[in-house]
């Protein structure tokens, strides 16, 4: 198989050093990452790992996942790029095949392996190998450059979580379809990439509530009755899990309506440019 046009692309946020042995699958890439935690001690252990990285930065600055994959991509000089995190672990013939898709389906986009134990692609009624699907996850996908900047990246509003879905659906409203191959497999640990500290609690919570607003507000699908009723839902809900002593749940509510307080100043700034 041919290394030389992809390349690796690693967004890294308080990456834990036992998930960074996952990297190894990816030594024969070119890679570029970069860490907005501000950790220089795990750069010298991914430095290890991967002996072709062409651009490693460390910056304090957060700015999620949208905009730092964007960052990332503008740096790609090779045909096409694989998203990946360090929780994924994919083999290089899994990686091959999803090459392979571009070469069979002229209008693909994005392809994307079969992720184990995740049901959301409905694939066992479909008996051929290469499918259409809807919707992809920004864990892994393999695209070509120039056709990720024709459908204008992500979108930078969003920080972490629903860019995904955005995407997908601004594909499914163009030419181009996303393509899963159910000969290109993964395993995804799901949030172990990031450690589990109250903070980056807080920063998927409240992003999550705030992706979700987002979404539905730039599809015309959000209810000014759900804007009413949810901060009341999760307030109550936060003070009964408070009382019961469940105090993961109650931050939990809390910070959802954080994400929705985050989500009005957004249109209101919005509102005022």
């Amino acid at each position: 198989m041919k290394y030389d046009d992809i390349t690796v692309i690693l967004l890294l946020y308080k990456t834990p050093k036992k998930i960074i042995k996952n990297l190894k699958d990816y030594r024969k890439f070119k890679i570029l990452v970069l860490d907005q935690s501000n950790d220089h001690n795990i750069k010298h252990e991914v430095k290890n790992i991967l002996p072709n990285i062409l651009y490693y930065k460390v910056t304090d600055k957060n700015e999620g996942f949208a905009k730092g994959i964007n960052f990332l991509s503008k740096k790609v000089k090779t045909k096409y790029f694989l998203c990946t995190q360090p929780d994924v672990k994919i083999n290089l013939q899994s990686i091959k095949n999803l090459k392979k898709v571009f070469r069979d389906k002229k209008n693909c986009i994005i392809s994307i392996p079969k992720i184990k134990s995740y049901k959301n692609y409905n694939i066992k009624k479909n008996n051929k190998k290469i499918i259409p699907v809807d919707n992809m996850i920004g864990a892994i996908f393999l695209t070509k450059i120039k056709l990720f900047n024709r459908i204008n990246k992500f979108d930078e509003d969003f920080f972490f979580y629903w860019e995904d879905l955005d995407l997908s659906r601004r594909v499914r409203n163009s030419k181009f379809q996303i393509y899963l191959n159910k000969d290109s497999y993964c395993e995804h640990l799901g949030g172990k990439s990031t450690s589990s500290t109250l903070k980056s609690m807080f920063i998927k919570e409240v992003n999550f509530k705030f992706g979700e607003y987002l979404y539905q507000y730039k599809y015309s699908e959000l209810r000014f009755i759900k804007v009413l009723r949810e901060p009341l839902t999760n307030f109550l809900l936060g003070l009964i899990y408070l009382i019961i002593f469940q105090l993961r749940k109650s931050l939990k509510n809390f910070f959802s309506i954080l994400g929705i307080i985050k989500f009005l100043g957004y249109v209101i700034l919005k509102q005022l440019k």
